[in-house]
């Protein structure tokens, strides 16, 4: 009898990995071997004939070495689950907010914003900007694995910069009311600003989200399973 045990382990070079994992892969494609001979035995061939059937079966030792080293060796993770999924693709889309906010200072001036005309010009513009900002973040996070509810959060995380502003808005401008601002929408300046500020570029970015939220029938980035040899 052949200890094919043996043989495997003077063949295949050292995989790099924990000596348990080492002794499994080398049982295993021991067996693996041990089944193509016995095989070519009961088919009538001699003994040198069936070993050839079985080395065969492996013509590269050093390329089946790395192939093994590359499908066991587990992937070193950098970032976490939820970094991945929620904080670098809502980070990505709020850094495209920022842009999209300095763009439109630069195009009208901040005071221009509480006047109703704005609505009817750069307003357009800018929740189409953010429809498609909420599609970023929601895609990015969907091609992390993220689940629905992390997807929709990225695609909605620029909402926290608005949030931020406005609330110091409205503690700056305190009690002001339309009789200062007589653009503001016609009820009080407080909610004009909740409104322009908060509640529609929120529902583009949630409508930027939408196409991203069903559920794929595979994770992204997963990959075929690893071949075993028998």
């Amino acid at each position: 009898m052949h200890d094919w045990r043996a043989i495997v382990a003077t063949r295949l070079r050292p995989l790099g990995l924990d000596a348990e994992t080492e002794a499994d892969i080398q049982t295993e494609l021991a067996a693996h071997l041990e089944d193509v001979f016995a095989a070519a035995r009961r088919q009538g061939c001699s003994d040198q004939e069936a070993m050839a059937r079985a080395f065969d079966r492996v013509p590269d030792w050093t390329d089946l070495t790395r192939s093994i080293a590359t499908a066991k060796r587990k992937p070193v993770k950098i970032l976490s689950v939820d970094a991945q999924t929620l904080w670098v693709p809502g980070m990505a889309s709020l850094c495209g907010a920022v842009v999209v906010g300095l763009g439109s200072i630069w195009l009208a001036p901040p005071t221009l914003w509480l006047e109703p005309r704005a609505a009817w010009t750069l307003g357009p513009l800018l929740i189409g900007a953010y429809v498609g900002l909420g599609a970023l973040g929601a895609a990015w996070s969907r091609h992390a694995g993220g689940s629905p509810a992390r997807r929709c959060l990225a695609g909605v995380f620029p909402l926290t910069l608005h949030l931020a502003i406005v609330v110091q808005a409205i503690g700056a401008v305190g009690g002001t009311d339309i009789h200062a601002h007589p653009g503001a929408i016609g009820i009080n300046l407080q909610l004009g600003m909740v409104l322009r500020f908060i509640v529609a570029p929120g529902m583009a970015l949630a409508i930027g989200t939408l196409p991203f939220l069903k559920e794929t029938s595979q994770p992204e980035g997963a990959g075929s399973p690893t071949p075993r040899f028998r």
